[in-house]
């Protein structure tokens, strides 16, 4: 319950600054709090409005003092026109906002993005030498409408 509360402020907060959640999902079932690089997010979103700004954010939780204070992210993005976009991101935990021994953060993809009109599917991992990052109690991805 304390948890729900401390992500449904920072959602507020996050959403407060002139920007248009189109899309948000979080999935806080991560087995053993070890998020696998086998364990594939994959979200599927709409676009109603051509060529405006989006932001595109992953948004995780994990235990503080983790091993990894940052590791990359590999995403792909298919596109409305079946086109796919490969990419990494580096995923770093110095931002994190705590709350005793639970941390959150949302981490910047994209910015700025021009997006058109139609259904996107995003996808994406962690990489690690270990083959999972520990500590990881949820991810998520939000895509935001910037409003001028």
């Amino acid at each position: 319950m304390k948890k729900t509360v401390i992500l449904l402020l920072m959602l507020f907060v996050t959403l407060s600054c002139d920007k248009k959640q189109v899309y948000r999902n979080f999935e806080n079932e991560i087995n053993a709090q070890r998020w696998s690089e086998s364990d594939l997010k994959t979200h599927t979103f709409e676009i109603s409005e051509s060529d405006k700004s989006y932001n595109v954010f992953i948004e995780i939780s994990h235990v503080f003092g983790s091993e990894m204070s940052d590791f990359p992210v590999s995403f792909e993005v298919t596109k409305p026109d079946g086109s796919v976009e490969k990419g990494e991101v580096v995923v770093d935990f110095k931002n994190s906002e705590c709350l005793g021994d639970v941390c959150d953060v949302k981490f910047l993809v994209k910015e700025k993005l021009k997006l058109k009109k139609g259904k996107y599917t995003v996808k994406f991992s962690p990489k690690s030498k270990y083959g999972f990052v520990p500590n990881i109690i949820g991810v998520g991805l939000i895509v935001l409408q910037q409003v001028k």
